[in-house]
């Protein structure tokens, strides 16, 4: 019946089309590294340093020190559902420092309590009112929650009490371009250069800050000013590339592109810059050319996967989606361990109802990340899709556990549903609705699969009101209209019913027309599928 809903979900299924452009776009942060604001004595890389501090506390569960360096190497590892008990405990019990609001807000920002990372954060600032790190990190969440002006507020202050500190400078400039304050920005970025004459990514900033206003020319002398400052800046270069290629100058676009190439080391990152010079002569329709570049990419660089993974992009773009096939792959390689191809040729393989080769692609991926919260969201659509419901609300709730992303909790609810696992759908639903309201006008589908749970449990006013408001994204007096008034009828006319969950997947019925409008609205997916490799680190500030 409800088969298909867990595929509208945009649980982040890897799209086909090209990936991102491979080179740097300026974070509104101004941190590289998500170091926290008293950063622990350790030199121990966590391989290491993570197993000797667990069997620490073990033998001393309520050593707090051991508990907050354990804590920050959970995040350092992409694990905050694994930090956020330990920088809990610490705060109830008393060890309320600023480094301990620091961790807590991290790990709540990273599992989605933004309300509570917010909270932590500016009882760190709090704490610490002139801490550059912790400021940034704020300011950071700030913009990205809406709150310009008191983004704008903090990253002034980081500068106020951090005057040698190019970060703060970098950071608030980035805050007043968000706000289109263009001209202010820029007094900051030069701010930031005259603290570190030799850096050239404040220019590089400034010169993207002229892109965003489309003042091309401009973008393009500041990337030349960068360049002069430092000849070996990827960014510089990939930036001026670009203006080029939107000014349609694309004989220099090449140069530029090739003379990327020797300041690189890796087979990588070169494919990537080869791919980008591709892309750009298919933005300007010279295709021949094109197809020359990406098989360069493939030929000239054989180790790396970056050329098949980018030519079959370009492939499937361009409608050749069976050679696209190939080219993905190939960028396997031997030991089917290239996540970039096996996130397209599981998204391929959906969309072409193969649900069991796509299952085979996210299982390996699973294998490769056992902890990535999208890699485990994409095994669950793709079990739902098989409708193998038990699979697919296992590898839900292990997304949830770990990402806390309200998505792969609504798959959970709607594996819930096929099981007859009535009641616990209805309280996922319940919590999705007070805490996650804005994932219904995403997917106004899921409206219709709560009412369902509401239904299931006779909880008709709740079941009435979710109708009700998915009739809202209904065409009205459509047949799917008309079943779901027939719906609410309905369940006035019913006795009350008390069904007993059952631990076995039953198969799907018939969608109606209610259904099948349900899983037509499809959202926005989230992307998962990372980019090829950038040429070089981005030079500019990124978040935490």
């Amino acid at each position: 019946m409800l088969a298909v809903v867990a595929l509208a979900l945009g649980l982040g299924v890897a799209a086909v089309a090209a990936p991102k452009n491979p080179a740097p776009s300026p974070s509104p942060t101004g941190s590289s590294t998500p170091a926290p604001p008293l950063p622990t004595a350790t030199p121990e890389p966590p391989s290491v340093a993570i197993p000797r501090l667990e069997a620490k506390l073990k033998a001393n569960p309520d050593d707090r020190d051991t508990m907050g360096q354990l804590a920050s190497f959970y995040l350092e590892v992409g694990r905050p559902d694994l930090s956020l008990p330990m920088t809990q405990k610490l705060l109830s019990s008393g060890t309320k420092t600023a480094q301990i609001f620091y961790l807590d807000g991290l790990a709540n920002e990273q599992i989605g309590h933004i309300r509570e990372a917010t909270d932590d954060l500016e009882q760190s600032s709090n704490l610490e009112p002139t801490n550059a790190q912790v400021l940034l990190t704020l300011t950071d969440l700030y913009l990205r929650t809406g709150r310009a002006a008191d983004a704008e507020r903090i990253a002034k202050r980081a500068t106020t009490f951090n005057q040698n500190d190019e970060r703060s400078f970098l950071n608030y400039g980035l805050v007043l371009a968000q706000e289109k304050k263009y001209d202010e920005a820029r007094v900051q970025f030069e701010a930031a250069s005259k603290l570190d004459p030799k850096d050239a990514t404040p220019i590089v900033i400034e010169a993207k800050s002229y892109e965003d206003q489309s003042a091309l020319p401009l973008a393009a002398s500041t990337y030349d000013r960068a360049i002069a400052i430092d000849p070996r800046s990827i960014d510089a270069w990939v930036g001026k590339a670009r203006v080029l290629v939107a000014q349609h100058q694309m004989k220099d676009a090449a140069a530029t592109y090739e003379k990327i190439i020797p300041l690189l080391n890796t087979d990588d990152e070169k494919a990537t810059v080869v791919a980008e010079e591709a892309r750009a002569y298919a933005t300007e329709k010279q295709n021949a050319d094109a197809e020359t570049q990406y098989k360069r990419a493939i030929s000239t660089y054989p180790k790396s996967m970056v050329g098949h993974v980018s030519y079959g992009d370009y492939l499937a773009a361009t409608g050749n989606v069976a050679q696209a096939e190939v080219e993905w792959t190939a960028a396997l390689g031997a030991n089917r361990d290239n996540k970039d191809a096996l996130l397209r040729l599981g998204d391929y393989y959906l969309r072409r109802n193969d649900a069991q080769k796509a299952i085979g692609m996210y299982t390996r991926l699973v294998e490769l990340a056992p902890n990535d919260a999208p890699s485990l969201a994409l095994l669950g659509q793709a079990y739902s899709y098989s409708h193998q419901y038990d699979k697919a609300r296992d590898a839900f709730r292990k997304s949830f556990d770990i990402g806390r992303s309200p998505a792969s909790l609504a798959g959970l609810g709607v594996a819930d549903i096929e099981l007859k696992n009535y009641k616990e759908s209805a309280q996922i639903f319940d919590a999705i609705d007070k805490g996650a309201p804005e994932l219904f006008k995403q997917n106004p589908q899921l409206l219709f699969v709560m009412a369902k749970a509401y239904a299931a449990t006779d909880q008709k006013t709740k079941a009435k009101t979710a109708y009700t408001r998915f009739l809202g994204y209904v065409k009205p007096n459509s047949q799917a209209a008309t079943e779901v008034k027939k719906l609410i009828a309905d369940l006035d006319a019913r006795p009350a019913a008390s069904p007993k969950p059952s631990a076995k997947a039953t198969p799907a019925a018939k969608p109606t027309s209610a259904a099948k409008t349900a899983t037509a609205a499809k959202p926005t997916p989230k992307p998962t599928s990372k980019p090829t490799p950038k040429p070089s680190p981005t030079a500019t500030p990124a978040s935490h």
